[in-house]
């Protein structure tokens, strides 16, 4: 392998690894099957690798890991694209693979026993999407185009 085509593959690693990396992980999370709680229980137990907390909790904290989960994989496709070249479109583009991944991810969590699709949680992944993207866009200003 050359040094440049090495140097490239270098660089669409370091800019999309972190993209992929973070859609396996929310992979993982989604195929987790929902158990009931042994004997009823209002502790907190575990649903396959997945902690399920006691009331208004884990809708709590379920729907603010969509917001931050989805929030970052937005921000994390804006730095990818930016560092594949696309500056002038990045926002868009990382907004569009962060919302196609959120579909794609609830249709994956409907095959997973216990679980089911909902189309609230792709707004709360559409929330945090435009969150994280308006904020990384005042924190982190658009480059100029080259």
């Amino acid at each position: 392998m050359s040094n440049t085509k090495t140097k490239q593959l270098g660089t669409l690693i370091w800019a999309w690894g972190p993209v992929m990396l973070l859609m396996a992980l929310i992979f993982v999370a989604s195929a987790q099957p929902k158990i009931e709680p042994p004997g009823g229980s209002d502790d907190v137990y575990f649903s396959g690798m997945m902690p399920v907390f006691p009331g208004l909790w884990d809708a709590l904290i379920k729907k603010g890991s969509h917001i931050v989960s989805y929030g970052v994989l937005a921000v994390l496709s804006l730095r990818a694209w930016r560092l594949s070249g696309a500056a002038h479109r990045a926002a868009l583009l990382a907004g569009l693979v962060a919302l196609l991944y959120a579909f794609t991810d609830e249709l994956h969590q409907s095959t997973v026993p216990g679980r089911n699709a909902a189309l609230y949680d792709i707004g709360f992944d559409l929330l945090g999407i435009v969150l994280f993207l308006l904020a990384a866009g005042w924190l982190w200003p658009r480059p100029t185009d080259r």
